[in-house]
């Protein structure tokens, strides 16, 4: 090349990836925790990931993490390139696809998921709840969205954590769970039937029945919020659930009312 009077190519190697134990990664050894589909496959954001492998072997040098791809275009330089190899921290025997995976690459899919806007997210999220057997409109689907962005950090985990808003019966949980602090299963089992009395005569909408349904605790010397202490349980069958108030306006009338009911089942 320099014969021909011009300037030789820079050639640059990024440093390689390797196993938390030193060892290069091989799909041989390691399975597919090495292949790209496996984080496809458990809901990876291709911005996520693209972001993530960036960070193996090179940094920005200003301490930024989350970055879209435009940004990493724009901050590559080859002096941001790490000398050491990079550690890619999975780990082979573990039981959660979340325990699976670099923290690091599931805490940025995290980040990319509550910075996407709810109507792109949506979009991501129905067809994995439409392909485990849920039916759910585009419209569902867009309520439900905003009410679990922040509690979940790869796209399946949709399915954990909405699960409670597409199924018509909660699978089986403790009645115990339904007895808030400083009660008992005679006053929960009260609660429960009175609300359930006082929802049946309103036609109003969701916030107007709840509202008047803490008027009546109220009038009892009772505050919804320690009545309805335990109501991830009572709504969601599980100690996490989305706030009261957007749960109810989710499911609808209908559906909450089926869910006390079959708490009070559970109690006598």
């Amino acid at each position: 090349m320099a014969s021909a009077e011009r300037e030789p190519s820079m050639c640059a190697h990024l440093p390689l990836l390797v196993a938390p134990d030193g060892s290069k990664l091989s799909k041989r050894r390691h399975g597919p925790v090495v292949s790209v589909t496996t984080y496809r496959d458990e809901g990876f954001l291709p911005e996520a990931f693209i972001n993530f492998l960036c960070l193996l072997g090179w940094s920005p040098k200003d301490d930024r993490e989350k970055m879209t791809r435009q940004e990493l275009v724009d901050a590559f330089s080859l002096e941001g390139i790490n000398r050491a190899n990079a550690v890619v921290n999975f780990k082979e025997s573990a039981t959660t696809p979340e325990e699976t995976f670099d923290p690091k690459a599931v805490w940025l899919n995290a980040e990319h998921i509550r910075g996407m806007a709810i109507k792109e997210l949506s979009a991501r999220l129905r067809p994995i709840v439409l392909e485990a057997g849920f039916q759910v409109t585009p419209e569902e689907n867009g309520v439900i969205t905003p009410l679990i962005r922040e509690r979940i950090k790869l796209l399946r985990d949709v399915l954990t954590a909405a699960d409670f808003f597409f199924v018509d019966e909660l699978p089986p949980y403790d009645p115990a769970e339904l007895i808030p602090q400083k009660g008992d299963a005679a006053m929960a089992l009260k609660v429960l039937t009175r609300t359930v009395r006082c929802w049946l005569k309103l036609s109003s909408s969701m916030i107007r029945w709840i509202r008047r349904s803490a008027a009546l605790l109220r009038n009892w010397g009772l505050k919804l919020d320690k009545c309805f202490s335990r109501y991830a349980w009572l709504f969601a069958g599980e100690k996490n659930a989305p706030p009261l108030f957007e749960t109810l306006e989710v499911l609808g009338r209908d559906k909450a009312l089926i869910r006390i009911e079959q708490a009070i089942r559970k109690l006598k």
